[in-house]
């Protein structure tokens, strides 16, 4: 018999996963070029994929981190994917930072505290987090959108 514990970080980790393929697939060049992005960063998008939400899957379930240290742990997260290992310079080049860093923020809560939410079944509970933090995502969406299929060739 699964103890219920196991259950919902097993929930949540499988929804996790599922949303870091979505919002990755919807935020970079895979939306354009499938084949060519996922040729190129398969065994690391397979780290990042598993990774992230196994790391975050202990510090929920293993660890009991509250909101407050989440919203920190992701923070960091952030900075180890973004900066550290994809050199994405949107985080640290004025002026486009302004609008990168919070969509960045809303592209990670996508994958850390929404599958959190709908593991734990309170996504009700934070629908006006949860609203906002899709809203901004979609955002970022339609940004990635125009800039791989709205530019001259």
């Amino acid at each position: 018999m699964v103890s219920i514990a196991t259950r919902r970080w097993l929930r949540y980790f499988l929804i996790a996963v599922f949303a870091w393929v979505i919002v990755d697939f919807t935020t970079t060049a895979a939306i354009a070029h499938p084949f060519a992005y996922y040729s190129k960063y398969m065994p690391a998008l397979l780290v990042f994929y598993i990774g992230y939400p196994l790391v975050f899957s202990a510090l929920i379930y293993q660890f009991r981190l509250g909101a407050r240290g989440l919203s920190l742990a992701m923070i960091a997260g952030i900075v180890v994917v973004e900066i550290v290992f994809t050199h994405n310079l949107l985080l640290l080049t004025l002026p486009i930072c302004l609008l990168a860093i919070p969509i960045s923020l809303a592209h990670y809560s996508m994958v850390t505290f929404m599958p959190l939410w709908m593991a734990e079944r309170t996504i009700g509970k934070n629908k006006k987090w949860a609203a906002a933090t899709a809203a901004v995502w979609a955002v970022g969406v339609l940004l990635n959108i125009l800039t791989q299929f709205g530019g001259h060739r």
